[in-house]
């Protein structure tokens, strides 16, 4: 909303509101105008039973969870008291996430950018069984527990690193880094053109790293000038510009306990791009996604990564380009491997409008999912077991997105929700569950908890008071015209 939007004068029933006595007093309006937004950092945890958010407290943040069964809210993590290993230091982190087992919290800490997506920092695990605090990574770029828990894989000066809980060993898995030439993270044309800072992933069962080894030595240096101090500084850089040579890629897998190392070769000639790797629903079977330079063709391979054995899936082309994530929407992943199932789902544009597509591993199109002159914006959540994929769309209007519900096979389409506005979807991976944060032209920012059987379980935040504020002051209503 604009300033001049909040300064002109309105009239409810006959009432004269009140207007703003100066500019400055309109531009501090935010605050009034906007609201909150509920929980702070939400993550579901727990597989979707709960869900941790951020709670301000006086002396320090705290960590709690909630249960949408219960509607018990525990604590979960206070820095309070708590210092740095070693040190009288009081404990502080820069963000956290969660282990895959939900019994650790791993924390960063001294963060020290580099890209857009990615930087350096030291890496603290926490247990919420005993409340102890260890440091795991000093100048790391990314760590992440392995699915079990029993492990951390780290990524150190283009190395990738595996530290062992029960024997509190580190094991080098990588060792051929330089400074040109290295595995577990991305140059900066990669990190900028793919959206990714991390570029590496465990697999499921806890056993190999899938990660790319990124060669910037045919990319020429670019210097850039900072001249915001006294003295000049200077930053050289490796950016390809058009027509320039791009990086080299490969995947490799290592096994964290054995070490062996199997390279993944699609057999690709000329310059092209992995954008995305991921784990299928089969043991050992990694995808491997590439794009040529034009980014107008994309191929899906399978590798058995243990022999290195390989198989074009799918192949798919467009006159213009093709996607592999939406910046805009928040999607990292247009393509999807839901465990449980031998399909994959592709968000993509195939017959001109943005649809949810279903195939087989073979590659082959098992049905177009939705259908329609309109948009699917998110795929929210999915019930591998029941067979059912909820989406937010743009079918009512493309002037709103709401969620809806449908089959894999593209029947028994229902929309859950049912409020005209925009709305934000955080489901939790079981789908019972999912936060509603929507908005339209006459309602503030609205916050809600719902049952995926279309039950309001919690009002997190109504913004009463912006309602009542807009009563009393002065404002100009947006209008579609």
């Amino acid at each position: 909303m604009s300033v001049l939007s909040l300064l002109v004068t309105a009239s409810l029933s006959g009432q004269q509101k009140t207007r703003f006595p100066d500019l400055r007093t309109a531009l501090l309006a935010g605050g009034q105008m906007n609201g909150g937004f509920g929980p702070a950092n939400l993550s579901w945890i727990d597989g979707g039973k709960r869900y941790s958010y951020i709670k301000s407290q006086e002396g320090g943040d705290e960590i709690r969870a909630f249960d949408p069964a219960t509607g018990q809210d525990t604590l979960v993590f206070s820095a309070k008291g708590l210092t740095f290993p070693d040190s009288s230091a009081p404990f502080a982190y820069d963000q956290f996430q969660w282990a895959a087992d939900y019994k650790h919290l791993v924390f960063q800490t001294n963060f020290q950018p580099i890209y857009r997506n990615s930087g350096t920092q030291d890496f603290y695990i926490y247990s919420l069984a005993d409340r102890s605090l260890k440091l795991a990574a000093r100048g790391a770029r990314t760590a992440q527990l392995s699915p079990d828990g029993s492990m951390l894989g780290l990524e150190r000066n283009g190395n990738l690193y595996a530290y062992d809980f029960a024997t509190k060993h580190e094991t080098q898995l990588t060792a051929d880094a330089t400074e040109h030439v290295f595995n577990g993270h991305y140059d900066w044309v990669y990190e900028e053109e793919f959206g990714q800072g991390q570029a590496w992933n465990w697999s499921p069962d806890s056993r190999h790293l899938a990660y790319w080894q990124v060669d910037e030595r045919a990319e020429p240096v670019v210097q850039l000038s900072d001249y915001s101090r006294l003295h000049q500084d200077w930053t050289r850089i490796r950016i390809p510009q058009p027509g320039d040579s791009n990086p080299t890629v490969r995947i490799g897998v290592v096994d964290v306990k054995s070490g062996a190392r199997t390279w993944l070769n699609p057999g690709l000639s000329g310059n092209y791009y992995v954008p995305r790797i991921y784990w299928t629903s089969r043991a050992d079977t990694l995808a491997l996604l590439t794009l040529n330079r034009q980014q107008d063709t994309l191929r899906v391979f399978f590798f058995d990564v243990k022999t290195g054995g390989k198989r074009l899936v799918l192949t798919q082309t467009s006159r213009t380009w093709i996607d592999v994530y939406d910046f805009y929407a928040g999607v990292q992943d247009l393509i999807s491997f839901p465990t449980g199932r031998t399909e994959f789902y592709w968000l993509g544009d195939q017959d001109g409008w943005q649809h949810i597509y279903r195939y087989d591993y073979s590659g082959r199109l098992i049905n177009q999912v939705t259908k329609g002159k309109w948009i699917v914006a998110r795929i929210e959540g999915m019930d591998p077991g029941r067979g059912l994929i909820y989406y937010t769309g743009t079918e009512a209007t493309p002037l709103e997105r709401q969620l809806y519900e449908i089959r894999v096979d593209g029947t028994g389409k229902r929309v859950l929700t049912t409020a005209a506005g925009t709305h934000h979807i955080d489901m939790s991976p079981d789908t019972r569950y999912y936060v509603d944060r929507w908005s339209s032209l006459t309602t503030p920012q609205q916050s809600e908890l719902w049952s995926t059987g279309t039950r309001m379980v919690k009002t997190l935040a109504d913004n009463q008071a912006v309602k009542t504020w807009l009563q009393t002051n002065a404002y100009a209503p947006t209008e579609i015209f």
